[in-house]
């Protein structure tokens, strides 16, 4: 085992210590697991809620999770190490004695530490009041030996459809049973012997949490903690949160959500930021649509971007809502986010353009539906048209293409740019001749004035261009949307989330 990992399970070991060696009576022969107490002898549980530091909630978050009970023997074991006893902190590692109502002050960037004395955790809630929307925290459960406990929460937060704290009913509009406090909170359920609990993800600066925490004693009886934590002001340097899409704005269904950050967001605080964040999708008449998605963070550019794609593409007719809360979150050590965003567009038509280069030929459907079949020259052999799924970027009635390669500069109309490589749908009248029977192009998709005309009027950003029969293909390098290039398992892999 590491020295780091010792050290963080060293800071449970005080609590077994507390809980297991340490008899509650002047019994000689009382223990911690109560073989010879009687009910009445029982101890009340006492709560701690306090900071943990970042090594030790690191170490923890590293430490491979065990579903096997440990028993009252194995319970002081950690202790019995020199390494750990010297290294072990005081019972007080997880904060004053806490009692519902208290008012805890900790800092931004911390972990937030329970226990529990003289009982087992059963659930637990923490509450961030100013965004209740966001995910829950799932945190790490530990027994009183400080191994660490698998839970079977599989809750994703940052998925494509957010957090809700409202109340569920029933079809026939009645309110569920069971939609209470602790539900729309969404409660973590704890494994069996949890005697600790460390959060995930830091604290958010110049905020409130609420928590709550229910242990269950020996016999059987249910003890509920309701506490506040306010979190200080930070002085991390703001770092600003953009979005390249508009409100309102209508976009293809190959459109990712795109946020770039103003400076870059460190790796270790990436789950931080991205478990925050939320996107809605629902179709005309305001009914939820289940679509899945993930965020993966691409190459700095050298600020941070941060991209949302669904597994396939939108589906179209729809609205998308997104949540951006990262005003105050921490972004690195000596930085945090400048604003909070959000992000209402729709999801027009399907359109979808493809163009092979073997068969010389550029189609558009529309919903499904053939609208445009045009001959069309694609990038010539020494300067190819790319294979694989493009995105429109913008497109200009009147555009200078110019190229250092080729050494041109030339004038075109109704120019669609599918990626900042150079590549484009636009009016080559100069081709008009051989468009449908070779390619000529740099790798632009050449049309006639007219026939790109009416591709022009159509495009919107977001669409997909999906080129074929080149003999190369797209890379994920030097693009701005590179979203589609990667396969769904290697975007995930892109996600700083487990």
């Amino acid at each position: 085992m590491s020295t780091k990992i010792q050290g963080a399970i060293a800071a449970l070991s005080a609590l077994a210590l507390l809980t297991a060696c340490t008899p509650s009576s002047d019994d000689p022969d009382a223990t911690r697991n109560g073989a010879n107490k009687t009910a009445e002898a029982a101890a009340d549980p006492v709560f701690r809620v306090g900071a943990i530091t970042s090594e030790a909630a690191e170490s923890a978050s590293e430490s491979t999770p065990t579903s096997q009970p440990s028993d009252a023997t194995s319970s002081a074991e950690p202790s019995e190490s020199a390494d750990a006893a010297t290294a072990m902190p005081g019972a007080g590692d997880f904060g004053e004695v806490t009692e519902s109502g208290d008012d805890i002050d900790l800092e931004a960037g911390q972990r937030i530490g329970i226990s529990v004395e003289n009982a087992d955790l059963s659930d637990i809630s923490v509450t961030e009041e100013a965004h209740p929307r966001i995910g829950h925290d799932p945190g790490t459960f530990f027994d009183a030996s400080g191994t660490a406990l698998e839970t079977g929460d599989d809750a994703q937060a940052g998925s494509s459809t957010p957090s809700s704290t409202e109340s569920g009913t029933a079809d026939d509009g009645s309110k569920d049973a069971e939609t209470d406090d602790k539900d729309t909170a969404e409660v973590v359920a704890a494994p069996d012997e949890s005697a600790a609990w460390i959060s995930t993800y830091g604290l958010v600066a110049d905020s409130e949490y609420t928590v709550k925490v229910t242990a269950t004693t020996a016999g059987g009886d249910e003890v509920d903690l309701d506490a506040t934590i306010t979190v200080g002001d930070s002085d991390g340097a703001p770092m600003s949160v953009r979005t390249t899409l508009a409100d309102d704005q209508t976009v293809g269904v190959a459109a990712p959500i795109m946020l770039n950050f103003g400076s870059t967001v460190s790796k270790d605080f990436r789950d931080d930021v991205e478990r925050r964040l939320s996107v809605k999708v629902t179709d005309e008449d305001g009914k939820e649509r289940e679509v899945e998605g993930s965020w993966g963070w691409l190459y700095d550019d050298p600020q941070s971007r941060l991209h949302f794609r669904p597994k396939e593409f939108w589906p179209a007719h729809s609205k998308v809502s997104v949540d951006v809360p990262l005003k105050d979150v921490p972004t690195g050590e000596n930085s945090v986010g400048q604003n909070d965003l959000t992000l209402d567009f729709e999801i027009g038509r399907k359109q979808v353009v493809k163009a092979d280069a073997q068969s010389h030929r550029m189609t558009v459907t529309r919903d499904g539906k053939t609208v445009m079949d045009f001959p069309a020259s694609l990038g010539a052999p020494k300067s190819p048209s790319y294979n694989g799924t493009h995105v429109v970027m913008s497109k200009a009635a009147d555009y200078t293409m110019t190229s250092e390669q080729w050494d041109y500069e030339t004038d075109v109309q109704w120019a669609v740019r599918i990626h900042n490589n150079g590549e484009f749908i636009h009016a080559a009248p100069w081709s008009a001749g051989v468009q449908g029977s070779q390619n000529v192009s740099h790798g632009c998709i050449n049309l006639t004035t007219e026939r790109a005309k009416e591709y022009y009027d159509s495009a919107i950003f977001g669409d997909p261009v999906e080129v074929t029969g080149s003999q190369v293909s797209l890379s994920t390098n030097d693009s701005d949307i590179s979203d589609w290039v990667y396969s769904w398992d290697e975007w995930k892999k892109l996600s700083a989330l487990d």
